[in-house]
């Protein structure tokens, strides 16, 4: 109960500083201009990636922030010019991996395969906002 009760406070105090701050101001005038800059085409789909985003930044947690660094990783694969043939071998974290027996391995392969599968769509989309968004 108290861990839930400290998440609640943690949650109600960043939601205080984004109201202070103009967060949302600031977010709704950066996501019209977005819809303006592409003469209101793609409006509903700029919509859905920015309530996405908002959703990951909102609700944002110590294990979000080890998946930002992982995000940062494969944007950086992914942005490579080069043919990456093994991306899950490159991110492997061996200091957690090489630690683990072999049924704990398949697991952590199983979870990052999945982790890199979603970040990998994750970057689809934010590229194509960037690309919209330079139209």
């Amino acid at each position: 109960m108290l861990q839930n009760t400290v998440s609640i406070k943690s949650y109600a105090k960043k939601a205080k500083h984004r109201m202070i701050s103009g967060y949302w101001d600031r977010i709704r005038r950066e996501r019209d201009e977005y819809i303006r800059n592409n003469n209101g085409e793609n409006e509903q789909k700029i919509k859905e990636l920015y309530s996405r985003r908002l959703m990951r930044e909102i609700y944002s947690s110590d294990e979000d922030n080890a998946d930002a660094e992982l995000y940062r990783k494969v944007c950086k694969l992914l942005n490579s010019n080069t043919f990456t043939l093994n991306p899950i071998g490159q991110l492997i974290d061996h200091i957690e991996y090489d630690s683990l027996d072999n049924e704990a391995k398949q697991t952590y392969i199983i979870k990052l395969t999945d982790k890199y599968n979603e970040m990998r769509e994750r970057y689809e989309r934010e590229k194509q906002l960037k690309m919209y968004h330079s139209i």
